[in-house]
């Protein structure tokens, strides 16, 4: 069962040293995801993706990272070449894609049971696109270079969110087959 650790500045995980720096992350060596608080307040005022909905579906993604790291997809990713695991359509890509649209999935059972609200899906949406690798390297330096991405476009990290929570279905979330 994975647990969620909150933490400002730095922590100790079995990982190694999580920073702020760093971002939101999953460790599979202690099964615990790693959320800077700091984190919330960036993707509200600097990166345009304010709400409560966009702040859970950051924790469902890091937690679509416990599934991965459950059903095996995080070490067959790790064990590939390192050729095979970088850029725009690499491994990496499509395992935190994956992570996106589980984190979907996760939203499908929210409204199911009547917990989304107006407003929801959008918030969730936006900050899809807000921390997507094409967004955040024209924000940061004007160009953007699709061969050093790490988790994906924009519009792709949106999509896999989408297709995970219009399915429903973790089956949907295979981006490991065909095009992004």
């Amino acid at each position: 069962r994975a647990k969620l650790v909150l933490f400002s500045g730095k922590t100790g995980t079995a990982c190694g040293l999580g920073e702020s720096a760093t971002g939101p992350f999953y460790c599979p060596g202690d099964q615990q995801a790693y959320i800077d608080l700091a984190f919330f307040n960036e993707l509200s005022r600097r990166l345009g993706a304010p709400g409560d909905f966009a702040q859970a579906y950051v924790l469902a993604h890091e937690i679509g990272h416990h599934v991965q790291n459950l059903t095996g997809a995080s070490a067959r990713v790790h064990k590939a070449p390192q050729s095979q695991q970088k850029g725009a359509n690499g491994l990496s890509v499509r395992l935190e894609l994956q992570a996106d649209c589980y984190a979907g999935v996760w939203a499908h059972s929210t409204k199911a049971q009547g917990l989304i609200e107006a407003g929801d899906l959008e918030e969730a949406l936006t900050a899809a696109a807000a921390i997507g690798d094409d967004t955040l390297q024209r924000n940061a330096t004007g160009t953007v270079r699709p061969e050093t991405f790490s988790h994906g476009s924009s519009a792709q990290r949106a999509k896999w969110f989408r297709r995970g929570f219009d399915s429903g279905d973790p089956g949907a979330c295979d981006t490991f087959s065909g095009s992004l």
